[in-house]
């Protein structure tokens, strides 16, 4: 396999585990602020535990337990946002159908029907058309990505 169809194939990877963290997005935020909300209950005292509890368990623990949680469910939309970012500037390479073709299949989370029928019937092209222009712009991001177009 060349390092071309390498990189593509990393390329579409990448765009779908972006696309399944958009999706994910909305529910990290909620959790976070559950999260948020629960620490701060503790801390202010506003939660009683159990005292039948069989292995000690302290504020502290659950606390700590609580904050790793929190930095990594903001890490994830941290990295998932850069991700987002990264790939917005390479799409300013794309036709307009090409861009339409990658933000509709990965980059819209409202977007119910992302299967290259669903695409090709909205945009009112043939199934083989959006898959040529998937294909094309795929090769255009991994050539931005990866070095090979030339910056003016």
């Amino acid at each position: 396999m060349s390092s071309k169809e390498e990189n593509m194939g990393k390329v579409k990877k990448d765009l779908d585990k972006l696309r399944k963290n958009l999706r994910k997005i909305d529910a990290w935020n909620t959790e976070i602020e559950v999260l948020k909300e629960k620490m701060n209950a503790y801390k202010s005292g506003g939660f009683g535990l159990g005292a039948q509890c069989i292995t000690t368990v302290t504020i502290d623990d659950i606390l700590a337990r609580d904050e790793t949680r929190l930095n990594n469910l903001e890490s994830n939309i941290d990295f998932t946002n850069y991700k987002l970012k990264e790939y917005k500037a390479a799409l300013e390479c794309l036709t307009d159908n090409e861009y339409e073709v990658i933000n509709r299949r990965y980059l819209e989370t409202e977007c119910k029907n992302q299967s290259y029928e669903g695409i090709a019937k909205d945009m009112k092209f043939s199934k083989s058309h959006i898959k040529r222009l998937h294909d094309s712009a795929i090769e255009k991001i991994v050539d931005y990505k990866y070095g090979s177009i030339e910056i003016a």
